[in-house]
């Protein structure tokens, strides 16, 4: 399946670019909601997920780029963007290592709680590095998400899973850099995300080499690195050629409400108390933020 290059995707009024945008956030998050439950379903061992799903992911992306070439949706673009286009592979990259990390050594609930914090992490990325100053609403939203990550790492201090927790978090932080670090270069990023589960991939290809495959049902990890890994992130990375990062990163909320059911659904896998506490909190402060920016848009629209 081919991603509409950023040409065909140029509406001529900006309410359309940003539907546009929210289209393509919607439809990736929707499908990255997937992820977890596919590497748990796969029953891999750590590097071979990391080399497998990332392999099979960077391939994904230039087969992608290679067919859109070919059908003329985006003659002149880059694989990679350049000197700003390698930074925000390389930051992808980090954020690739320690999601997987966190997958292997914390609940799955805990994993999409933590990265809730993504869009929070971007409206104060794109406030230190674009200058964007952010709202009354996300300011008084941080102390609260903050609260409920501690609530989350302190049922991980209890159950030993606060490695998983602490990578879920810099995982969060780096997916906020690099749609920040996209969306300020002005530049269609859209398969950084995917080219850079590479990285992490040939790092433990020798291991993989020397010791097999690891895994009781490899095509449920095919699948994910195949498709579901690289259409979501080639969408979500899309994303900010129409709309602000902050705004991006709210697909990932989608993630955050819909794995979690997922995992109970098919493998009875229950969040602590304090992670459900600290969850909720975080969700229902997004929320909350989200009306507000509403309102305040809509409010400054009416003004003007």
């Amino acid at each position: 399946m081919s991603i509409p290059s950023s040409e065909s995707l140029m509406p001529a009024n900006e309410a359309a670019r940003y539907a546009s945008g929210l289209s393509l956030i919607g439809f990736g998050g929707l499908i990255l909601s997937v992820d977890i439950p596919l590497i748990r379903l796969s029953e891999s061992g750590f590097y071979t997920v990391i080399c497998v799903r990332g392999l099979l992911t960077c391939c994904a992306a230039f087969l992608l780029w290679t067919l859109a070439r070919r059908t003329g949706h985006s003659s002149g673009r880059r694989l990679i963007a350049g000197r700003a286009g390698l930074l925000v592979t390389a930051v992808y990259a980090v954020g690739a290592t320690t999601f997987l990390i966190a997958v292997f050594n914390t609940k799955a609930a805990n994993v999409v709680f933590i990265l809730a914090l993504n869009p929070m992490f971007a409206a104060l990325l794109s406030w230190g590095i674009a200058g964007e100053r952010p709202s009354r609403a996300t300011l008084l939203a941080i102390p609260l998400t903050l609260l409920g990550v501690l609530l989350i790492i302190g049922a991980g201090l209890e159950t030993g899973g606060w490695l998983g927790d602490i990578a879920a978090l810099c995982t969060a932080f780096s997916m906020a850099l690099a749609l920040t670090l996209a969306r300020r270069s002005r530049q269609d990023m859209r398969y950084a995300p995917a080219l850079a589960a590479a990285v992490p991939a040939l790092i433990v290809l020798p291991f993989v080499a020397s010791n097999g495959l690891e895994s009781e049902h490899i095509g449920w990890l095919a699948l994910n690195g195949a498709l579901v890994v690289p259409l979501a992130l080639t969408c979500l990375a899309a994303a900010p050629i129409f709309v602000p990062s902050p705004v991006v990163a709210m697909g990932f909320l989608l993630e955050t409400v819909l794995a979690p059911v997922w995992m109970w659904m098919i493998f009875a896998e229950e969040p602590s108390t304090l992670s459900l506490v600290g969850g909720a909190l975080i969700i229902l402060t997004l929320v909350a933020h989200s009306l507000a920016e509403l309102r305040a848009r809509r409010a400054g629209r009416a003004r003007s």
